[in-house]
This record gives C-alpha cells, structure tokens and sequence, in this order.
C-alpha cells in the first residue's frame, strides 16, 4: 500500500487544528504537527474588500494578480493512497477557507513509520466511534545531554519475542535461553552458540564478567531480519556501545540472533 505525506493549508492554528483534529476523528490521517509563519502568495483575488482600495480608485479592478503576503498555516500529516478522496471531502466541509489547498507526496518511509502507519489505519473498516482522546500531553524535562538520542526507546514497537529478550536480558540466563527456539543459533565477537544449553551459558558467561543495561532506541528490517540497536552501559571494555541485534523469529520465539558492533 502506497502511504503519501500531506500538507493543508489553514489561515490560522486554531483552523488548522480543528481540520486536524477532524480528520483523525475520521481515522483519515495519523496526525503531526501544525506549523505557521510568515508567507507570501500570488493571488487573484477580489481587491474591492481591501480597505482604502475604494478611495484609490481601483475598486472595479476585482481579479488582478496581486503579490499578498501574511502569516499563514499548514497541517503536515500522513494518509494512505485509498484514503486521499475522501480526506480531501472531509477537510474542505470543514475548512473555511476560500482555497483550501491540499497536496499528496508519495512517501518511502523507513520500517518503523510503515509499522505506525498500517497500525494507524488497519481496523478503521470495522470503526464504530473515533479514537478516543486521552487528557494528557508531552512534558519537557531536563536530561543528560548524553542519554537524548535514546530517550524514545520505551516508545518502539518491539515484535514479542524480542521485547521478552531485553526484558529478560538482565543476568537471568535461563530466561533469556527461553526466548529462544530449541536448535536457536546466537553469534556475538566471533562465536557461534547453538541450542538453548549453549545459549544459557553464554549468557551466563556474560553476567557473570559484566554488569551492564541495554536500551533499544531504534528498530528496522534487513533482508528479512528484524534489526534492534541498543545502547549498553557497564563495565565492560569501550562502555558505552551501541549494538545491533540482527534477529530471525520462528512463530513466538527467536530462531537465530546474531550482535554486531
């Protein structure tokens, strides 16, 4: 399914929010931001409205082309390629604009904003009311400038499985071994472990010589591998590091993990 990024034109925030807020009511798009500023636009409008045009005398001029400029707004969102006749329905009944205008730019999204989006629209079919909306909204706090390119990790999408190894990669072997299918292969700094027994022991083996957190913050495919990048911490040599874990799944539990620096 082709997914296109949108823009929408409004005069002001306030309208551009309330088209935005009508759309997702219509699970119509996943939503972003609303951005104003100054603008400038050609524009063949009706001057005779402009005050003191009369006096000038050129009232009767009503379709010159004219150079405008003012603030002006635009919703900057996301839609699906079925979805695109009938956003433009739902935004012009609510715009009030003279012009509201719309434009549609085909998308190559990376895996994880593909993700969000299918999951975005994939039960509107069968919608009987709009998403609900929670009282809440996103608080600033202040962070070590050091741990900010992962603060977003808690918000990815981790296929089971792999969300059961973080979780159970915390010096619990025996956990993180049943995580695994039973003739699993795991590759990490040169060897190669196969079945659950070895698996145990290499995570053993690692808790038992290092203390150390792993947070992913980034997700992916490659060549039909799901691909987590962690940021580890502990004593280990060369702490901290970013990792990528290179994972093959088989039904619910992991086939094959290979970690790469």
């Amino acid at each position: 399914m082709q997914y296109y990024q949108v823009l929408i034109s409004a005069e002001i925030r306030p309208q551009g929010l309330n088209i935005l807020d009508h759309l997702i009511s219509k699970q119509l798009v996943l939503g972003g931001p609303v951005f104003s500023g100054p603008a400038k636009f050609l524009w063949k409008g009706d001057s005779s409205a402009l005050p003191g045009l009369l006096n000038e005398g050129l009232a009767m001029d009503r379709r010159k082309l004219e150079v405008v400029d003012h603030d002006y707004c635009f919703v900057v969102t996301y839609t699906r390629e079925d979805l695109k006749q009938q956003l433009i329905e739902e935004a012009e009944k609510v715009s009030v604009e003279e012009v509201c205008m719309i434009s549609f730019m085909p998308i190559e999204g990376n895996a994880a904003l593909i993700k969000l989006l299918e999951d975005s629209f994939a039960d509107r079919d069968a919608m009987s009311s709009p998403p609900e909306h929670i009282k809440a909204m996103a608080a600033l706090t202040f962070v070590k400038s050091a741990e900010i390119p992962y603060r977003t990790n808690k918000s990815l999408n981790l296929p089971v499985p792999i969300a059961n190894y973080f979780n159970a990669d915390k010096g619990n072997a025996e956990a993180v071994s049943q995580c695994f299918s039973e003739n699993a292969v795991v590759k990490d700094e040169g060897q190669t472990y196969r079945g659950r027994a070895a698996i145990k022991q290499w995570k053993a083996d690692a808790a038992q010589k290092y203390q150390y957190t792993s947070k992913p913050f980034a997700l992916d495919q490659e060549q039909g591998k799901t691909v987590v990048t962690s940021h580890l911490t502990g004593n280990f040599p060369g702490s901290p590091v970013n990792l990528r874990y290179f994972f093959e799944l088989e039904g619910d539990k992991i086939k094959s993990l290979e970690i790469i620096p």
